[in-house]
Formats: C-alpha cells, structure tokens, sequence
C-alpha cells in the first residue's frame, strides 16, 4: 500500500489547507488535484508555542473527496513536519469522530423581546449623553 502524502495547499482565495493528497488527473482543458480530509490552518498568536490552529475547512461535510482545480491552486507543498502531521492526524481522531454534545435541558426560554428592548435602549441613551458631555 503506498504511503499517504500529506501536503499544505495555498489556494488563491487566500486560504491554506493541509489534505491528503490523492490524485492529479487531465480533464479535458481542466487539471484536477483531488483530495481527502482538507482542514484549513489558521493563524493564532505567534508567541505561544504552536502559532496555528485546525479547523474545519468546510462549514458541512468536511470529511471525504474533494476535487480543485489547479489554477485555483497558488502552491503545494508535501508536509514532512512529525508535530504537523501529528496535529493533522490527532484533528480527525479527537475532532471529527468526538460524539456532538446533546443541548442542555436547562437552556430555555431566557426572557422576551421587549424587555431586551428597553434595556438596549436604555444603554444607548446613556451612551449618547455621556458622549454629548465629553
């Protein structure tokens, strides 16, 4: 069985999204790049060890084949990084397959329109007289 590669793709939205990938194949005028289980990385504080964090790349179904086409692709670049991919893997063991909590029975009813209402309104007229006394 031939190794997984797992790589880091730049696309030209911006975004960086580390997959598996699994095929680059001709259609017609189009190149195809597939691939499996894309999470996309996103930037935290740089001074804490680990200045990246995974989240999932797509809102639904973010698990299973997907297929871009290469000029949506700015650059691709195989991971050989053992805490990246050690991340990578960990994401879909502890994230993905983790059972959804169940809402709490004791979220409810917390109160009704109009009383938010005046309370907003309350707080907007105490701001804008103390910003008429400034």
């Amino acid at each position: 069985m031939e190794e997984k590669k797992v790589a880091s793709i730049k696309l030209v939205s911006g975004e960086e999204i580390i997959c598996t990938l699994l095929s680059i194949s001709k259609d017609g005028p189009y190149t195809i790049v597939t691939i499996k289980d894309p999470v996309r990385i996103d930037i935290r504080d740089r001074r804490k060890k680990k200045s990246y964090t995974l989240t999932d790349w797509l809102m639904f179904r973010n698990d299973g084949m997907h297929d871009i086409e290469v000029s949506k692709i700015i650059t691709v670049n195989e991971i050989d990084d053992i805490e990246l991919l050690h991340s990578y893997d960990n994401y879909f063991k502890n994230t993905l397959n983790a059972p959804k909590p169940r809402a709490s029975k004791k979220i409810g009813f917390l109160g009704n329109v109009n009383d938010y209402k005046k309370t907003l309104e309350k707080i907007y007229k105490d701001l804008d007289s103390y910003e008429r006394n400034a």
